[in-house]
């Protein structure tokens, strides 16, 4: 759903609410059809992992209710579908939405997951392609405000993931994935995801100063901050799992609340 709502935002912004319908529908069957498939081929590169992780032992491939060919096919086929969907809008967007799959597939599942500390970090630029694919879809104009919607949702993943690795960071460890927590500790991640969540705020008051955005996006983006903040600060101060959980639950309502103050301030005008 994110997915979806960061690739419309991103094309009411650049349209300045202009956005025709249909382009809107093609976008978000695109992201949609493409998200599917990326997680689709991430439960089968991933399916012995889960096997031993506690939080993924019940998924279809796991407890062998649906055999991994079929899993494997079914992904490429919405990942080749989603490809065509997105050309009737352009090429660039079409483009866009391939590379946010192949981040996601290639970069994250295969390559980083199981190797560094950073895999998220560098797998948050599969949302970062779904800001530039919405961007695009409705403008072919260049200026920094795309790159800084980009720039947004590649901060937003480590406090995002990072406070979903806390909660879980046990699982990770029986299945040797080297995620912050694992390696760090919990004090430490907390800290990150503070550092991270600052750094997200401060980019999103940037974002207001470089482009037209008037009161709406101002005033929710401080309020979102502050909320943001002082969940990631409660966090640091006490980095148990519940409050790694309300923060991880809190980190989607501050990006969902973003996206539409943002949408909002081009509409409402």
């Amino acid at each position: 759903m994110l997915v979806g709502v960061t690739a419309l935002a991103s094309a009411i912004v650049a349209g300045q609410g202009d956005i025709r319908l249909s382009t809107s529908v093609l976008l978000l069957l695109a992201g949609g059809l493409a998200s599917a498939g990326a997680s689709f081929l991430n439960n089968y590169f991933d399916r012995d992992i889960d096997a031993v992780m506690p939080r993924t032992q019940n998924r279809p491939l796991p407890e062998g209710k649906v055999s991994p060919g079929r899993v494997l096919l079914v992904g490429l086929v919405l990942i080749a579908i989603s490809f065509p969907v997105a050309l009737r809008i352009n090429l660039l967007t079409a483009l866009f939405v391939l590379t946010g799959v192949l981040v996601y597939v290639a970069l994250y599942t295969l390559w980083l997951k199981r190797r560094t500390s950073l895999n998220i970090v560098f797998g948050g630029l599969s949302g970062s392609f779904a800001a530039l694919a919405g961007w695009f879809a409705a403008t072919s104009e260049l200026s920094l405000i795309p790159v800084m919607i980009a720039l947004l949702l590649f901060l937003w993943t480590p406090s995002h993931f990072w406070s979903f690795a806390l909660v879980h960071h046990e699982s990770y460890r029986t299945a040797s994935i080297p995620m912050l927590p694992v390696l760090t500790g919990a004090k430490k991640t907390s800290l990150f995801i503070l550092l991270s969540t600052a750094l997200l705020v401060l980019v999103s008051f940037l974002l207001y100063s470089i482009s037209s955005f008037h009161q709406v996006y101002l005033i929710g983006s401080v309020l979102l901050g502050v909320l943001f903040l002082g969940s990631s600060i409660r966090l640091w101060m006490q980095p148990t799992k519940e409050r790694a959980w309300t923060n991880f639950k809190f980190s989607g309502v501050y990006l969902f609340g973003l996206l539409v103050v943002m949408a909002l301030d081009v509409v409402v005008r």
